[in-house]
């Protein structure tokens, strides 16, 4: 009987320290700079097609007010013209997002700048093992 608390815990450890031995692997960087506001807008946004696979859990993680510009980068990654995930949520603004992707496939990333704003960030996509 002993033996059942200790195996417990030894479990738990094994968990919780299996857990934080997750590699990041550095997949792309985006910068994107606005330093002047378009009347068309597709001119205020980035886009490019990225290659996502099934199973694997990415990380976006945005750097936002390099150079002292105010605008923070709002991500949206679109499956065909499905929006599956974004940054700002009911009004919360998020700098890291996960996403598990559930279909090998390529996906659109769309970057902008929220409230239309001047901006210079950084995204980085980041693989989690």
């Amino acid at each position: 009987m002993k033996l059942r608390p200790v195996l417990t815990i030894i479990f738990l450890t094994v968990i919780v320290f299996g857990a934080s031995a997750q590699k990041e692997i550095f997949i792309k960087q985006v910068e994107f700079k606005l330093d002047r506001i378009s009347d068309i807008d597709y001119e205020n946004e980035y886009f490019m097609t990225i290659k996502l696979n099934k199973g694997s859990k990415y990380i976006f993680r945005v750097t936002n007010h390099i150079d002292s510009y105010v605008g923070e980068a709002v991500i949206e990654l679109l499956d065909a013209d499905n929006l599956i995930l974004t940054n700002v949520y009911t009004e919360k603004y998020y700098t890291n997002i996960n996403f598990i992707c559930n279909k090998t496939g390529f996906y659109d990333l769309l970057i902008k700048f929220r409230d239309n704003k001047l901006g210079n960030s950084v995204i980085d996509i980041l693989m989690v093992q």
